[in-house]
């Protein structure tokens, strides 16, 4: 597998759209992969800001907390607008990855992370249109106090809490009842990893080196 670099020419960036989200239209030649550059063309992009997701895992109760909110988007593909997810937020200026992760645990489901947070990945969204990339973490948690109504009023966030064994929500996973990107990755993840971190979050020190 190869990701060589080859060159881009924008000709013309124009503002599209300006709210919420902001959209530019690109006019732009790219290198082909047998030589030379393609004709020009357009493309809109829609610019956003990082974001930081959070998977709450407890080694002991051997439960994630998920979140559940309310998803617009979704109602165009006639989807209930709810969505089960992990915990996320934007990166704002001056923020580290860690900072926005303990912030957003804090705020999105109440909990706080014990110990070091674990990295997971680093993707892009959906690279044909959207510049953002998510910066994806597991955190230990207690999960015993999970649940309740969380979020910011100002933000318009309604957020319920709650905290699914392992297995339950995994089980969800091969049933094909995930359509959440960073929760489908986050539980592979997990899957993968978790008898290592049931066994070495149980030093009561944290996560042996």
């Amino acid at each position: 597998m190869t990701n060589q670099p080859r060159p881009v020419e924008i000709i013309r960036q124009t503002p599209a759209f300006r709210a919420h989200l902001k959209v530019d239209e690109l006019i732009l030649r790219h290198g082909l992969f047998d030589g030379g550059m393609s004709d020009e063309m357009s493309r809109e992009v829609v610019w956003r800001r990082d974001a930081v997701c959070v998977l709450p895992y407890d080694p002991v109760r051997d439960e994630v907390v998920l979140i559940e909110q309310f998803r617009a988007a979704l109602l165009f593909n006639g989807d209930p607008a709810w969505s089960v997810e992990v915990v996320a937020g934007l990166i704002e200026d001056g923020e580290s990855i860690e900072d926005v992760a303990r912030r957003e645990l804090k705020e999105e489901s109440g909990l706080e992370a014990i110990g070091p947070l674990l990295p997971v990945t680093n993707v892009y969204s959906t690279p044909g249109f959207c510049s953002e990339r998510f910066h994806m973490l597991c955190a230990r948690v207690d999960a015993a106090g999970a649940g309740g109504i969380h979020g910011l009023d100002h933000e318009h966030e309604d957020i319920r809490v709650f905290a699914l064994p392992f297995a339950d929500a995994f089980s969800q996973w091969e049933g094909g009842k995930i359509s959440n990107t960073p929760m489908a990755i986050g539980l592979l993840w997990l899957a993968l990893h978790r008898n290592r971190l049931r066994r070495d979050w149980a030093d009561p020190r944290g996560l042996r080196p």
